[in-house]
């Protein structure tokens, strides 16, 4: 349960608390703007046994953007999400170097590749996440859009 609470607390309390800081200041300035959340494929989907706490609180993220993205809308403030699937990181990084038929042995959905035929970046996720700052999705709030290569088709 201790553990349950703390990731609870660091991926949803954290994420309202910074969009609600962020929400303050947009109002107080009068010109509206866009809350970016992260959530993940997890927040949208179940993955791997033993991740209750993190699907638990990436589903919260997705439904804390819902919800925000009703409540700002007449401030002039949108609020959306990403859900990157699988992605290299700096702490995934060794998996890059293995091949295919050993990324799909490991468990977890999308380490194996996507239907796009490789395992997502950090780029991947910035390019969405610039496109929801930007006009070009000025009528979407309250949306959580999976980045994920194709995992969840």
């Amino acid at each position: 349960e201790e553990e349950f609470d703390k990731v609870l607390a660091i991926n949803v309390r954290g994420t309202f608390v910074g969009a609600r800081e962020a929400a303050r200041r947009m109002i107080a300035a009068g010109k509206g703007g866009v809350i970016i959340n992260v959530a993940s494929l997890a927040g949208l989907r179940g993955i791997s046994p033993g991740q209750a706490a993190y699907v638990s609180s990436k589903h919260g993220v997705v439904g804390l953007t819902k919800t925000m993205g009703i409540e700002l809308a007449p401030h002039g403030i949108r609020v959306l999400a990403v859900a990157p699937g699988f992605c290299v990181t700096e702490s995934t990084m060794h998996l890059a170097t293995m091949d295919a038929e050993a990324l799909k042995q490991i468990p977890i959905p999308g380490i194996g590749g996507s239907p796009l035929g490789r395992i997502g970046v950090a780029d991947d996720i910035a390019r969405v996440i610039l496109f929801c700052a930007s006009d070009m999705a000025m009528f979407m709030t309250g949306s959580t859009l999976p980045v994920e290569g194709g995992i969840a088709a």
